[in-house]
C-alpha cells in the first residue's frame, strides 16, 4: 500500500528519482500484531511521528486513525486475519533526482505478511552469535553512513549464527543485527543497548523491562556491557517487536544459562495476548 492505495507487490510502485532509494532520506521499521491490530500501536505511531519531525518531515494527513485503518484495509486485502508483521518505509517525496530536498512531505509505504505462530514465543533452543567481523575493506570512514552489518551473511553463514552482535567503539556489547541485548545476573535485568539511540527496538524493549520490574520484581539497569565483567553474566537474551525474545546459549565462546528468561517470556506474551483479546472485546 502506497499512500493508502492498494499496489500489486509484483509491480513497481516507485519512481527513479525516489529520495529514499537515491540518497537514503527514508526509514523503515518492521512491527508486529493480530487480527489485524498493531500491538502496542499508538506508542511505535509516536516513534514513526518523533523520527519524521527529526528528519524534518511532515504530512498533515498522517494520523494515528487513519493509519490504522491503512493497516487493518491492507491485511484484509490480503486476507491475513492472525498474526502478521508489516513493513513500514517513511520517504521524503521529490520532484526531481537533485541531492538537497525541495520538498518536505512524505510517504508511506506499507507490505504485509503473515505469521505461523500467534503471539510471541520463546525459541526452544538457545541461539548462538558472535561479534561483527567487518570486511577488510571497511575502514571506519570508507563509505559514509554505510551499514558495513548489511554484508555481515557470510559470516553468519560460515559461522553457523543466529545473529550477529554489533559493538560500540569501546568494544560494549550494544545490539545484534535485528535486536537489542539484554544481559541476566541474578535477579537482575541489564539493558544494555544504548537508551539514547532513537529505534523501534526501545519501544519493545522498554516494554520488557516493565514486565519484567512490575510482575517479576526484577531489578533493571540500563549499563554497557564487555568482554571485561561478561564473566560475571548468567543469562543474555535479544528482543525486538518481530521475534519478541529470543535467549542465547552462546557469545563467541561465553556460554550462558536459561534462567529466567523463559518466565520474562511468558509475561510478554501474556501482556500482548491480553491486548489483542481486550481490543477484540470493544473494551478499548
Amino acid at each position: 500500500m502506497l499512500n493508502g492505495e492498494f499496489m500489486p507487490s509484483d509491480k513497481p510502485c516507485l519512481n527513479f528519482n525516489n529520495r529514499g532509494l537515491l540518497w537514503g532520506d527514508s526509514f523503515s521499521i518492521q512491527l508486529r500484531g493480530n487480527a489485524c491490530l498493531v500491538y502496542d500501536f499508538d506508542m511505535y505511531f509516536k516513534f514513526i511521528k518523533q523520527m519524521t519531525e527529526t528528519l524534518g518531515m511532515r504530512n498533515d494527513y498522517f494520523k494515528p486513525k487513519s493509519f490504522a485503518n491503512d493497516i487493518m484495509l491492507l491485511l484484509k486485502k490480503n486476507r491475513i486475519y492472525m498474526e502478521f508483521y508489516i513493513t513500514i518505509t517513511i520517504f521524503r517525496n521529490c520532484t526531481n533526482n537533485k541531492k538537497l530536498a525541495t520538498d518536505n512531505t512524505f510517504s508511506v509505504l506499507i507490505s504485509a505478511e503473515s505469521l505461523p505462530h500467534e503471539y510471541y514465543s520463546i525459541n526452544t533452543n538457545g541461539i548462538f552469535t558472535e561479534v561483527l567481523e567487518l570486511p577488510e575493506f571497511a575502514q571506519p570512514d570508507a563509505i559514509p553512513n554505510f551499514p558495513f552489518e548489511l554484508l555481515c551473511a557470510k559470516q553468519k553463514e560460515e559461522k553457523g549464527l543466529d545473529d550477529i552482535i554489533i559493538t560500540d567503539s569501546n568494544g560494549n556489547f550494544r545490539r545484534s543485527i535485528q535486536s537489542d541485548i539484554f544481559f541476566m545476573k541474578d535477579n537482575s535485568l541489564i539493558y544494555a543497548s544504548s537508551p539514547e539511540t532513537i529505534s523501534a527496538n526501545k519501544v519493545f524493549s522498554t516494554r520488557v523491562a516493565k514486565l519484567a520490574s512490575q510482575n517479576l520484581g526484577m531489578k533493571i539497569y540500563e549499563s554497557p556491557i564487555n568482554e571485561q565483567n561478561i564473566k560475571e553474566i548468567d543469562s543474555m537474551f535479544l528482543a525486538d517487536p518481530i521475534n519478541g525474545i529470543r535467549w542465547v546459549v552462546g557469545l563467541g565462546r561465553k556460554r550462558f544459562f536459561k534462567g529466567n528468561v523463559e518466565k520474562i517470556a511468558y509475561e510478554v506474551y501474556n501482556y500482548y495476548k491480553t491486548e489483542i483479546d481486550t481490543k477484540r472485546a470493544g473494551i478499548i
